[in-house]
Formats: structure tokens, sequence, C-alpha cells
């Protein structure tokens, strides 16, 4: 499934107009390797309806409450984006950006609720493309016969309920590093991977 489809029941609306208060001063933008992480974010989003970021010795620290305080740096939307990306992977992160038009443009604010909101739609996406892996990983899977496992051995010409129980555990061994990576799991690549070791003569 394309990381940007729709995907029904996740908590994702179109995103709320963001407010871009002109009281407050904007500070310059300044790299740090020190970049706010999502909880920063969350616990900012419980103290007050926007969200701000100001520099604090030499560092950017996301803040929470009615009314923006100092110096507002305008990288906050970079910055949440960054951490989503961080936390939930790419491909999750994709979905909520896509679904709350989140983008990396200059903006000083952001409502605590659309932070709320997105980190929710994020969170159920994850949590479907790693049922989604799981299940891809059960259709590759040489001791369960998986139909993806069949169909790459038979590509090959072998019998797959004839290879010895002991092969398929190893060959199901040897593929679950592959799982582990980030989701959603790459089918093609899966079964390039598990022909290469369906090629290769066992000890």
């Amino acid at each position: 499934m394309d990381a940007g489809e729709r995907i029904a029941g996740l908590p994702c609306r179109p995103l709320d107009r963001v407010l871009n208060s002109t009281q407050a001063p904007v500070a310059p933008s300044v790299a740090t390797p020190q970049a706010p992480r999502l909880d920063a974010f969350t616990s900012a989003a419980s103290s007050g309806p926007l969200l701000w970021v100001n520099q604090v010795a030499g560092r950017l620290e996301v803040h929470g409450g009615p009314t923006p305080t100092g110096a507002v740096s305008d990288e906050i939307g970079r910055l949440f984006v960054a951490a989503l990306r961080e936390h939930f992977g790419e491909a999750a992160s994709a979905i909520a950006e896509r679904e709350w038009r989140l983008n990396q443009n200059a903006r000083r604010l952001l409502q605590a609720r659309t932070v709320k909101q997105v980190v929710a739609c994020a969170e159920s996406a994850l949590s479907l493309l790693q049922a989604q892996s799981a299940l891809v990983q059960i259709e590759f899977s040489a001791v369960m016969l998986g139909w993806r496992f069949r169909r790459v051995a038979e590509g090959l010409g072998l019998d797959p309920a004839g290879l010895g129980i002991e092969r398929r555990q190893a060959l199901d061994l040897a593929m679950a590093p592959d799982f582990r990576l980030p989701p959603p799991a790459d089918a093609d690549a899966l079964a390039e991977r598990l022909r290469t070791l369906l090629s290769q003569v066992p000890h």
C-alpha cells in the first residue's frame, strides 16, 4: 500500500489553519544537532492551545501555552515533521503528513490539538503497517508454507513441502531480520532475498 494513501479508520481530518501571530518577534533560524524529540511536542501540547519554539542556551526548545513568549523560531513546522519521522518512521509519518497536509515551510506556531491528532494518526498508521508486515512474514514463512514462500520455491523448480523442516526453519531464521526493518515490508525485496537463500546449497 502506498504510504500516502488514505487509511480508513485513522483519526485524520483536514489540517486546521495554523495560527501565525504577528505580535511575537521571530528568532533567526539556527541549525542545531539537538532537535526536539516527539515527546517534547506532546508534552507542550498538554500545556496550552499553542506551541512554539524558542532558542535557549543554543538549543531549540518546544513550549506550549496561550500566548508565545520570547523570540519565536519559525522552524516549528520542520522540527515537528522531523520528530514525527524519527519516532514513527518514514512510512507512518508520511501518512500523517499527507492526511494533515503538514509541510516543512517556515511557521511560528502550531495548534496543540493539531499536534495531538497528527500523533494519533501516525500511531494508527504505524500499527496498521506493522500488522501488514506481520501478515507478509506469515506469507513468506517456510515453516508455515506461506503462499509467497511456495511461489518463490516453485519458481526455482523446488517442491516447497519436500524441503526438510530443519531447512525451512533455517530459512525463516535467516529471513527474520528483514521483518525487523521499519514497515512496510517490501514484498519484492523479500522475494529476492528468499530466492537467494533457496539458491544456496544447504550445509
